[in-house]
């Protein structure tokens, strides 16, 4: 018998997982349909709000890896989507910049994505979708400061 403490059914991070994947699933097809990756639209998009970050900054808001997420920029400047220039203040530092390429692109995209979100969207309400977005970021936040104590003490 499966009591509720083992229960998937009644798990957060169960239930986040499963509509992460949906929209992301969703969301890929779209984009790949489009010839642009997945992974290049999570850095792009964080482009279009705040070019010139760094690739660290880029990492920690695209929730990846910086090892990836340097792979995904090379990747994204081959596709002459962005540009890295060394930073005028610590030449060591090399920030990110949207091409003209990577721009052209943000309206069909992003709405695209915004038509995808239109026509799966469930009926909530604002308000619970504002309560799901406060939960959700109580959540990371727990997760990231556990991550960030789990660093510590293995160093």
């Amino acid at each position: 018998m499966v009591s509720k403490v083992n229960n998937p059914n009644h798990s957060l991070p169960h239930h986040i997982r499963g509509a992460f994947r949906g929209y992301e699933t969703a969301l890929s097809r779209y984009l790949v349909s489009r010839g642009l990756p997945l992974s290049h639209f999570h850095i792009l998009r964080l482009q279009w709000d705040e070019d010139g970050q760094t690739q660290k900054d880029i990492a920690e808001n695209a929730f990846m890896t910086e090892s990836v997420t340097s792979q995904v920029i090379k990747a994204m400047e081959k596709a002459g989507l962005v540009k890295r220039k060394a930073d005028r203040a610590d030449a060591r530092r090399k920030l990110v910049f949207i091409t003209e390429k990577g721009t052209k692109i943000r309206e069909s995209i992003v709405l695209g994505g915004i038509e995808i979100s239109k026509k799966n969207a469930p009926d909530i309400s604002p308000l619970d979708v504002k309560t799901a977005i406060n939960v959700l970021i109580k959540v990371r936040e727990a997760f990231d400061a556990y991550n960030a104590a789990y660093i510590k003490e293995s160093d």
